[in-house]
């Protein structure tokens, strides 16, 4: 999942893609997360429809769906807890994107 991500938002490692932050967050836009869909969707067997990657909207909520459609609920929870405070600040973002 992480190197579709690197891939997508033309990042030189998978390893520069945080696990819990929105796709949006990262530097991705609605055009890219339909280039990441078309990355990942002939990698599973299930339908996987773009809404699913903005409801879905991290590395880790997006690798729980793909594993187990019924887990990607609870990571959506696990992140919502975590997340309490809303989009993440702009510097913050900018800091996450280049490290």
């Amino acid at each position: 999942m992480r190197q579709a991500w690197a891939e997508v938002l033309d990042l030189d490692t998978a390893d520069e893609v945080p696990e819990d932050v929105n796709f949006l967050e990262a530097g991705g836009s609605s055009l890219l997360l339909i280039m990441l869909w078309e990355e990942l969707h002939p990698l599973t067997s299930r339908t996987l429809k773009v809404s699913d990657l903005f409801q879905h909207s991290t590395v880790r909520a997006q690798a729980a769906l793909l594993a187990d459609p019924a887990g990607a609920d609870a990571a959506l929870a696990e992140l919502g807890a975590r997340n309490r405070g809303g989009l993440l600040g702009r510097a913050r973002r900018e800091q996450l994107v280049s490290e």
